[in-house]
């Protein structure tokens, strides 16, 4: 800590400025579309894809799984695999490997249409730690978890982190991209909603290389949730009209005790 005694205020500019600019989204409030979540990672898998219906505005979040689904992963180099079921709308493969720049397929078939979408595996980004930072606020200070990773020169990098606490998953959407950050050592404070670190918290975190259309997923569902009054469907990049996204993407992960 005492080594980075100035990360919060080293990149308040950033945080403010990094942002992408928001995304006009058409409102709907549509039920009973198919959502498709894939998501393919580097190595071996099991990859896996989820298929379930969405459901009205309004409703409870218990998207019913979509059964008898054909589900397809292919990659530029010939490979291909039929996914096996496995329940409650949930595709898992056996023996499709993830390499980076790979370019994958994915074909779902549901009810007679057919859903597509194609994503290339980015170079992965190593995470090169965590530290625990806290910052002053209504007269406490609040811990929180700093991702520090070097992000690679002259190309365009998009991240998206994943934050676990004592095992558990978080919600909330955090993504990022190194518009104003290329070729830095990179310091970026994740805020969490409702994250109350306490001594001897175990935090993981696992930073994805993700696609720029996946950031766009992500980016817009988040403004979607923090900005919309009415809810409306994330830009995608599954073709067909699906909602949801196909995410092939490298990851790296790790782990901190907070003090």
């Amino acid at each position: 800590m005492k080594q980075f005694p100035s990360i919060l205020a080293a990149v308040a500019l950033m945080a403010i400025t990094a942002c992408t600019k928001e995304i006009d989204l058409d409102l709907k409030n549509e039920s009973n579309k198919v959502v498709i979540e894939a998501t393919l990672n580097e190595g071996a898998g099991p990859q896996t894809v989820r298929v379930t219906r969405s459901v009205g505005f309004g409703e409870t979040n218990d998207f019913p799984g979509v059964d008898h689904a054909v589900v397809n992963l292919s990659d530029d180099q010939g490979n291909s695999e039929l996914l096996t079921e496995n329940g409650n709308g949930n595709y898992v493969t056996s023996i499709l490997q993830g390499v980076q720049q790979r370019t994958y397929h994915m074909s779902v078939q549901v009810d007679g249409t057919t859903y597509t979408a194609d994503c290339a595996m980015p170079v992965s980004v190593s995470l090169d730690t965590l530290l625990v930072d806290s910052f002053p606020g209504f007269g406490m200070y609040t811990r929180t978890i700093v991702p520090v990773y070097h992000d690679p020169a002259g190309q365009a990098n998009y991240y998206r982190f994943i934050v676990r606490v004592n095992g558990e998953k978080l919600a909330g959407i955090n993504v990022d991209n190194d518009r104003f950050t290329d070729g830095n050592f990179v310091l970026q404070p994740l805020f969490v909603d409702g994250l109350e670190l306490e001594s001897g918290d175990v935090v993981e975190v696992t930073m994805q290389s993700i696609t720029p259309a996946v950031y766009d997923y992500f980016f817009s569902m988040m403004q979607n949730t923090t900005n919309a009054a009415t809810p409306a469907d994330p830009t995608s990049n599954i073709n067909g009209g699906a909602l949801g996204y196909f995410s092939v993407h490298t990851a790296s992960t790790k782990t901190v005790v907070v003090p």
